[in-house]
C-alpha cells in the first residue's frame, strides 16, 4: 500500500550540515587603489577631503624604525598573475590560499581601517573610512565565495559611531565578528560600552587584532617604552594582548555583558596561561576590590576568550609546546595563518603531533562555535 507523505507541515527532510574541518581565522586583504576603491562610498565633500590631503593613505606609513627589513611585510610569492600584491585580488585568494589549504571558512580582516580607526586618522575621518571600507569588502569580496566571512572594522575612536556601524553592516551576510581596532583605552572600560552592546545584540564577537600602529604612535595601546627596532616591537606585541584581557576581565565587562565573546588574534598564545595564573591569585587575594568578578578569571577566559595560534611560538621540544596546549586547554584556540604576511603558518606544517581530538578543535571546531559561520 502507497502512503501519501504530507511534507506540508514540516517540509523536506533538509540536507545534512557539513561539517567544518579547516577554517583560519586570520587573513588579511588588501585594497591596491585605495582612493579609486573607497570613492563610491564616500560623500563627495569626504572624496574632496581627501584629495586634498593627497589621498587617503598620504601620511600613513610607519616610521622607518618599525619597518619590516625586507621592506615589506607581504610575501611576494603572495603576488597574483598579474603581479599584484598578495591579497588583493579576492579571485587569487581562493586559489592560492582557499582552495590550495582545503580552506571551509577564512575570516577577512584589513588591517589599513583598523590603523586608521585607531590613530591614522581623525574621528570623523575615520567614521567615513570605516563605513567605506566596510561597504566594499562586503560588495566585491564576499560574493566571490562564501568560504569568504568578515570582521567588519569599527571606528573606536567614537564608540557611538562604533556601535552604529555595528548595526548598520553588521546583519550583512558573511559578517561574523567585529574589529574593533585598539586605542590607548584599555578593551575593558566603559568608553566601548556601547560597541559591545550592539555587537551582543547581534550575536557578533570582538575581535582584537595589532593594528600595525601598536606602540608606534602617541596615542596607540602600549605597555612598555617605544622599542628601537622591528623584531623588538614584534616580540613585545603580546604585551598589549595581556594588559587588554586583564582589564576585560577584571573591569566586569564579561558580566555586563554575559553574552559577549572575545577572540585575541595575532597575539600568539603562550603568555595566556601564565597570565591566567597570575589574574586567578590576584583575584583570590584581592576580591574586595573587584565583586562584580564572580569567578575565577580562568573561568572567564575558557569560557568566552580565544587566541588565535598564529604567530606560533615554537620551542626546541616539540613537547614543551603541546604541553603548554594541555594546560591552556585545547578549547582556547582557534587556528590562523596570518596569510599573506612574511610570517604566516600553514595548516600542513603547524601542531603536528597534537593528538586529533584536539587538532580538530583547534583547526575548526572551536572556530565554527565561537563564529556565526
Amino acid at each position: 500500500m502507497t502512503v501519501d507523505v504530507d511534507e506540508s507541515r514540516d517540509g523536506p527532510t533538509p540536507p545534512a550540515e557539513k561539517r567544518l574541518t579547516l577554517v583560519d581565522c586570520d587573513v588579511h586583504p588588501i585594497i591596491g587603489n585605495v582612493d579609486e576603491a573607497l570613492s563610491p562610498y564616500l560623500s563627495h565633500a569626504w572624496r574632496r577631503h581627501f584629495e586634498h590631503k593627497g589621498g587617503v593613505r598620504a601620511g600613513s606609513s610607519l616610521s622607518l624604525r618599525f619597518a619590516h627589513p625586507n621592506g615589506f611585510i607581504i610575501r611576494p610569492d603572495a603576488a597574483d598573475p598579474s603581479g599584484a600584491v598578495g591579497g588583493s585580488n579576492p579571485h587569487h585568494v581562493v586559489t592560492d590560499h582557499l582552495d590550495r589549504h582545503g580552506i571551509d571558512a577564512a575570516i577577512l580582516n584589513d588591517l589599513n581601517p583598523g590603523a586608521f580607526a585607531a590613530v591614522l586618522a581623525a574621528p570623523d575621518e575615520s567614521i567615513a573610512l570605516c563605513t567605506a571600507f566596510n561597504s566594499h569588502y562586503i560588495d566585491t569580496w564576499l560574493p566571490v565565495d562564501e568560504r569568504f566571512k568578515m570582521a567588519i572594522c569599527v571606528p573606536s575612536q567614537d564608540p557611538a559611531a562604533a556601535a552604529a556601524e555595528v548595526r548598520r553592516s553588521g546583519t550583512a551576510g558573511q559578517v561574523c565578528a567585529v574589529a574593533l581596532p585598539l586605542t590607548n583605552t584599555l578593551a575593558g572600560q566603559r568608553h566601548y560600552h556601547p560597541v559591545y552592546e550592539a555587537a551582543e545584540e547581534l550575536g557578533l564577537p570582538i575581535l582584537l587584532h595589532v593594528t600595525g600602529t601598536d606602540v608606534v604612535y602617541q596615542g596607540a595601546p602600549t605597555v612598555t617604552g617605544l622599542p628601537e627596532s622591528y623584531v623588538e616591537r614584534y616580540t613585545g606585541l603580546s604585551q598589549i594582548g595581556a594588559a587588554n584581557l586583564t582589564s576585560i576581565v577584571f573591569s566586569g565587562t564579561l558580566e555586563r555583558f554575559p553574552n559577549l565573546r572575545f577572540a585575541f588574534v595575532e597575539y600568539g598564545f603562550s603568555w595566556a596561561l601564565p597570565l591566567m595564573w597570575r589574574m586567578d591569585k590576584a583575584w583570590q587575594e584581592t576580591r574586595l576590590e573587584t565583586p562584580w568578578v564572580r569567578k575565577p578569571p580562568s573561568e572567564y577566559v575558557r569560557e568566552r576568550i580565544r587566541f588565535t595560534t598564529q604567530p606560533m611560538d615554537e620551542p626546541a621540544d616539540r613537547k614543551h609546546l603541546h604541553r603548554l596546549i594541555e594546560m591552556l586547554g585545547p578549547e582556547t584556540l582557534m587556528f590562523s595563518t596570518d596569510y599573506p604576511h612574511w610570517d604566516n603558518d600553514s595548516p600542513e606544517h603547524v601542531l603536528r603531533g597534537l593528538p586529533d581530538d584536539a587538532k580538530s578543535r583547534i583547526f575548526a571546531d572551536n572556530a565554527a562555535a565561537f563564529f556565526p559561520l
